[in-house]
């Protein structure tokens, strides 16, 4: 059995022997060809000229701080440094950002710009002539109406431009009114011619004698744009406007045609009894009788309300859309409201059609920065969200630490292990008196 001055002298050998190891494998580590990028690590404000100097000698690691949204060729850049090996994180103050931009299914047309920000996200939005509003979020986001922009929109908030091009136009076709003689056909039917509307109106005055401009003819979207059922006068075509709402086409149901049971299939919830109207000096929106809908089916939802009750809600069924009201003898609020109120009922029946027609693209062939197609490489509608997809979502901060797996960490441990090995061998020695 060796003795304790043997153990010694072979513990001392030992702790030599990792000393020497280790420099061996830190001597390798340091000689070895480079395979892919590196462990480098590389902190950089901004993108600007890096790319270039990055693609040719790849680093392990890029850690960003943004002030602004790279573009999109930055971003597809950076989406290849990363494939090839490299790690990328970034960080910064950039708001996220989405712009949209629909035509409006409108005789009078124009184009409705959607933003989507934070709540409270100051957001100014212009085209290619200059500003044309700054909007502040809410938490559905907002929204402008403009008759005109030029073909690029665009869209700045705090480090962010999102970018779109202007839509193609729409194909507004004609819409038909059922209902019964009476104050609210009438006043429906002239609030959409007023607005430029072609209405084609059919009036119920007693059974079996109605007002038309002729025969009803087929329902189906090479005609109609939207239908308005406003009471059971609609009933005996309801297997019809079935079909066609199936089809692509826009309906607007009254309360009184959304109680049928016809109408069972396409309304957006169920049909409570009418709150009474309000007694005012000028009659509102505010102040008609009502009858909410309740409950809402599952797929439905609401578009307004008055308190807690649910006065418009909507629904897709097929291809196409429903909107169901719930406010009773709308006319009133044309022929007892303020001075403004027959620009507003106008305005306000428009307004739903506009929301449920069927409005099929005309593409636009040119413009006057060339084919359409041409300018989609610069619509860029969501930023930040095409960042994310490019390299990943935003980290907490730009420094991190060393990756356990990484050379670097590697070394770092050999030359610990290497340390202690020689300072065990060197202070065993001397311990015994040994040079």
């Amino acid at each position: 059995m060796p003795s304790r001055a043997e153990l010694r002298i072979r513990l001392e050998h030992a702790a030599r022997v990792v000393v020497i190891a280790s420099l061996v494998a830190m001597l390798w580590q340091w000689l070895r060809p480079p395979s892919g990028a590196d462990d480098s690590l590389v902190r950089a404000r901004g993108v600007g000229t890096a790319l270039a100097k990055w693609s040719a000698s790849p680093p392990g690691r890029i850690q960003l701080q943004l002030d602004s949204t790279p573009t999109p060729v930055q971003r597809a850049w950076l989406g290849a440094l990363k494939g090839a090996g490299a790690s990328i994180t970034w960080s910064g103050d950039i708001a996220p950002l989405m712009l949209e931009a629909r035509p409006i299914a409108s005789p009078a047309g124009g184009t409705r710009l959607l933003v989507a920000a934070r709540s409270g996200t100051a957001v100014v939005v212009s085209d290619d002539v200059g500003p044309i509003d700054t909007v502040h979020t809410q938490t559905t986001g907002a929204s402008i109406d403009v008759n005109s922009v030029a073909d690029r929109v665009s869209a700045r908030a705090r480090g962010t431009v999102a970018s779109t091009m202007r839509p193609d136009s729409v194909l507004i076709r004609r819409v038909l009114v059922i209902g019964a003689a009476g104050w609210e056909s009438k006043f429906v039917v002239a609030a959409l011619e007023e607005d430029g509307w072609k209405v084609d109106p059919f009036i119920r005055v007693a059974p079996g004698i109605d007002i038309t401009p002729g025969p009803l003819p087929s329902l189906d979207t090479a005609r109609y744009s939207a239908v308005v059922a406003l009471d059971s006068t609609a009933a005996p075509s309801a297997g019809r406007i079935s079909e066609y709402v199936r089809n692509g086409g826009g309906l607007i149901l009254g309360p009184t045609a959304a109680a049928l049971d016809q109408m069972k299939a396409l309304r957006a919830g169920g049909v409570t009894s009418a709150s009474a109207a309000t007694t005012v000096t000028a009659t509102s929106l505010a102040t008609l009788s009502l009858s909410p809908i309740a409950p809402i089916v599952n797929e439905a939802i609401a578009l307004q309300r008055r308190a807690s009750a649910t006065s418009i809600a909507a629904r897709r069924v097929g291809a196409g859309r429903v909107v169901q009201m719930g406010y009773q003898d709308t006319w009133r609020w044309r022929m007892a409201g303020g001075d403004e109120s027959v620009r507003d009922h106008r305005k306000w029946w428009s307004g739903l059609v506009s929301g449920v027609a069927y409005a099929p693209a005309l593409a636009r062939k040119s413009t006057s920065r060339g084919e359409p197609d041409g300018m989609r490489s610069v619509i860029d509608e969501a930023p930040v969200a095409n960042l994310v997809a490019a390299i990943g979502p935003q980290t907490l901060s730009t420094s991190g630490p060393i990756s356990m797996r990484s050379p670097a960490h590697a070394r770092l441990w050999l030359f610990v292990i290497m340390a202690v090995a020689l300072i065990a061998e060197v202070a065993s020695r001397r311990s015994r008196g040994e040079a």
